[in-house]
């Protein structure tokens, strides 16, 4: 896993560079903040600028402050490098579940197969038959080395 998808750019923001970045990204606290780096084409940009606005973040870049000098990013998809995330033992991106074995009480209850997000609440699918919530009442933790996800009381939803 090297370089994660993190949003993508629509367009510009006035006529200084910002340019307008829409992202649904798990941990954007971590991504969208000064002197970032980011890739956009296989080319690496520093966030020089960073600010909120409805639902998307207004970013310069490489403090390249003219409309005329980045309007060649607009439609292009941002990511970033996965160390550079600094991920804590107990983060993980959702995208690292799928193929993870779901354990609970040392049964093996089967592998995750896709997740979907919703509007308060991501899931995941196991086996292609089952869901589970992503909240502290069925998950336990998850194993990034092994690829586990320890759950509890996750079996009552098993079908």
């Amino acid at each position: 896993m090297n370089n994660i998808y993190v949003g993508k750019i629509t367009g510009c923001h006035g006529i200084k560079g910002e340019l307008k970045v829409l992202s649904d990204f798990e941990y954007p606290q971590k991504v969208f903040q000064n002197d970032f780096s980011i890739i956009i084409d296989n080319n690496t940009y520093k966030i020089t600028s960073i600010r909120k606005h409805k639902n998307f973040y207004l970013i310069t870049v490489n403090n390249l402050k003219d409309i005329n000098l980045v309007n060649y990013l607009i439609n292009k998809e941002i990511y970033v490098q996965y160390d550079s995330l600094n991920l804590k033992e107990n983060e993980y991106l959702l995208e690292e579940l799928i193929g993870a074995k779901v354990f609970e009480n040392d049964e093996n209850l089967g592998t995750i197969t896709d997740i979907f997000l919703g509007k308060n609440t991501n899931f995941v699918k196991v086996n292609n038959s089952f869901l589970i919530p992503l909240i502290d009442e069925y998950i336990k933790y998850f194993d990034k080395t092994s690829k586990i996800l320890y759950t509890k009381n996750s079996k009552s939803l098993k079908i």
